[in-house]
């Protein structure tokens, strides 16, 4: 008897060390994150004192939903102190000012769509990113005035049409002229900010502003239609970035960072009006609705299941691939970025979050949760390769958020809201 008390209490002890415990003994918070939390050593938090980033700053975008909302919720919520990491935020309102924040050391982490981080590959900045995936297949809408008399791709051959230049909406845009037979010569482009976009200028004949833009425009503002959507034509997604002296000295910091972003989607997929409220609380969302700020933080956070935020290498490489040939053909990059670039940018791959799901006991997904039914990696690569039609799930027009999680989502039961799941036998 006391030989197998003592060989129980082995055994427990091995498996706490090991950071695993059966799943009958693994306890959950309400939102489903697995209990005890993990802390940063000692040693990790000495050495980001030492370089003078304490606390870690942490730079994002407040007008892009989704991304922006996930670390307002780690705040809001205690997710850094629970880690024992101080994590100070940073509202920037585009890409390029907190590229340059991040490469000069004054912020850590920071964040970045498909362009900004396509710049800092070619920089060769002291920065990577861990893993974490922002918002995919997010909207890039044409709109055209209410009165407009343009009706099919061809109709804006001639016409003047305001973006971003040098945003993922001019490539987006491109794409779309090329999809439909079209050369974008045959356009005029003039480079216009978003809330200028905004307003639907006179002698604009076409915008195409990224979400929550468009629908600001058509649904709430009601001073343009969509004319068409960019989604078929090509991939948006962004990433969290952070400085390489973390990966090397601190990689428990960076598996921390990780678990807090999933813990973060978490809370905000259980009470997701809550997190709108908190995400709200940024000034530079003061002047949105509402309604509207909720629509978008459940079309970034929780139609699709939590997979979004998974990084599929295979995918993102050969779609970043094509940002940085249409920016070096159009003469804004000296060298040509090759889907290696790409794959380097994800420093250690999925290590990280593939960590993060299995302390959840989640599977490891296969493919992302935009592809529709009977489409591939290999598949989506070959179509985007050739030109054709992507045909993703575009989570923006979903009826209702994606149930989580199913039998097949599991590799051991996992608990959220105080239901338990069980995985497929």
């Amino acid at each position: 008897m006391i030989t197998r008390l003592v060989l129980s209490m082995v055994l427990g002890v091995a498996l706490l060390a090991a950071g695993v415990l059966p799943a009958a003994a693994q306890q959950f918070t309400p939102w489903g994150w697995p209990q005890p939390y993990e802390q940063v050593s000692r040693k990790s938090i000495d050495w980001l004192k030492q370089q003078g980033w304490w606390p870690i700053q942490y730079g994002y975008q407040a007008p892009w939903l989704g991304q922006a909302t996930i670390p307002l919720v780690i705040k809001d919520s205690g997710l850094d102190k629970k880690r024992g990491l101080d994590i100070q935020l940073q509202s920037f309102l585009a890409g390029p000012p907190l590229n340059e924040a991040i490469v000069a050391g004054k912020i850590q982490i920071g964040v970045g769509g498909n362009f900004p981080l396509t710049t800092l590959i070619v920089r060769k900045a002291p920065v990577h990113s861990p893993g974490v995936v922002w918002t995919p297949v997010l909207e890039h809408s044409i709109l055209v005035p209410l009165d407009s008399q343009l009706k099919k791709p061809a109709d804006l051959k001639g016409k003047v049409v305001g973006l971003v230049a040098g945003s993922s909406a001019e490539f987006a845009f491109n794409a779309y002229l090329r999809g439909n037979g079209m050369d974008p010569k045959d356009v005029t482009v003039k480079s216009l900010p978003i809330p200028d976009q905004a307003t639907m200028p006179k002698g604009i004949d076409a915008v195409v502003p990224w979400s929550p833009t468009p629908s600001l425009m058509a649904k709430y503002r009601k001073n343009a239609k969509i004319f068409d959507d960019t989604a078929p034509f090509q991939l948006y997604w962004g990433t969290l970035h952070m400085r390489d002296e973390i990966f090397q000295n601190a990689p428990d910091v960076v598996q921390a960072v990780v678990d807090m972003a999933v813990e973060a989607m978490l809370i905000a997929r259980r009470d997701i009006k809550a997190a709108v409220e908190v995400t709200r609380k940024d000034p530079a969302l003061a002047g949105y609705p509402p309604e509207h700020v909720y629509e978008e933080t459940v079309a970034t956070v929780s139609a699709f299941k939590p997979a979004w935020i998974y990084p599929f290498v295979d995918v993102y490489a050969p779609a970043g691939a094509q940002v940085a040939k249409f920016l070096f053909d159009s003469g804004r990059l000296k060298e040509q970025l090759t889907e290696q670039s790409y794959r380097s940018w994800f420093q250690g791959g999925s290590r990280w979050m593939d960590a993060t799901f299995h302390k959840l006991g989640w599977k490891i997904p296969k493919e992302p949760p935009y592809f529709p039914a009977g489409m591939t990696t290999a598949g989506f690569v070959k179509a985007l390769a050739a030109g054709q039609r992507l045909n993703l799930i575009l989570p923006y027009k979903l009826e209702r958020p994606k149930a989580f999680p199913d039998p097949d989502d599991l590799e051991r039961r996992w608990q959220f809201d105080g239901k338990w799941y069980e995985p497929r036998k």
